[in-house]
């Protein structure tokens, strides 16, 4: 009997494997994986350019930024910016189209999500799992470096920001604390579990929750 578990989703520290261990699962179980792809179809959804999605990704924009936007949206004509481009590029619209994003890639089958909000959109989805990864800072820095070349002492600076701009980006546009532990049903901490482990973990998980199933149905 299939699974009832045919959802994942991965909130991430910065650095603490969220990548690697979506991709892990998704070879171990055979499911899509939407991690940085996601930039691509949202921009792909709302017809921009891709490096414009890009730089705000899972941003939440602040007062000025804001301001900014909507002075643009009804003045356009302070800066040669096209009108299209300027809607397009709304922060509530680049979530919204996200969130369409992530919602066609759950209907369509077994995935595993990584970021974006996913663990608030699919809070209530029947067959989700939702795990989130932590690890100390000074693994996460390492590897980070590892993976785009930079010194330790800027992936130092760098983790805190990004996790705090994640913290607010699903505040802002969803209402919950990424830091409230009752938003998932497993924490990992990659600093002492290995990827590789973690996403036996998660499997073994999942596979617990089909066994439950299949008993309550037989």
């Amino acid at each position: 009997m299939a699974s009832p578990i045919d959802l994942i989703t991965i909130t991430r520290e910065f650095g603490a494997g969220g990548g690697e261990l979506a991709a892990t699962l998704g070879a171990r179980l055979g499911w899509t994986v939407l991690d940085r792809d996601i930039v691509r179809r949202t921009a792909e959804r709302l017809g921009v350019d891709e490096e414009a999605i890009a730089a705000r990704d899972e941003h939440a924009p602040g007062l000025l930024e804001r301001l900014g936007t909507t002075i643009l949206r009804t003045s356009p004509e302070i800066i040669s910016v096209p009108p299209d481009d300027v809607q397009a590029l709304d922060p509530d619209r680049i979530a919204g189209a996200v969130r369409e994003v992530l919602r066609a890639a759950a209907a369509a089958g077994p995935a595993v999500i990584v970021g974006h909000g996913a663990a608030a959109i699919f809070a209530d989805h029947p067959r989700a799992l939702h795990v989130k990864l932590v690890a100390p800072l000074a693994q996460r820095a390492a590897r980070i470096c590892a993976r785009v070349g930079c010194h330790a002492k800027e992936a130092f600076g760098l983790a805190p920001r990004v996790d705090a701009e994640r913290v607010s980006y699903m505040r802002q546009f969803y209402g919950r604390d990424w830091r409230d532990p009752m938003l998932f049903d497993l924490q990992i901490n990659t600093g002492r579990v290995t990827i590789d482990d973690a996403a036996a973990l998660i499997e073994s998980l999942a596979a617990s929750h089909a066994s439950r199933e299949a008993m309550a149905h037989g």
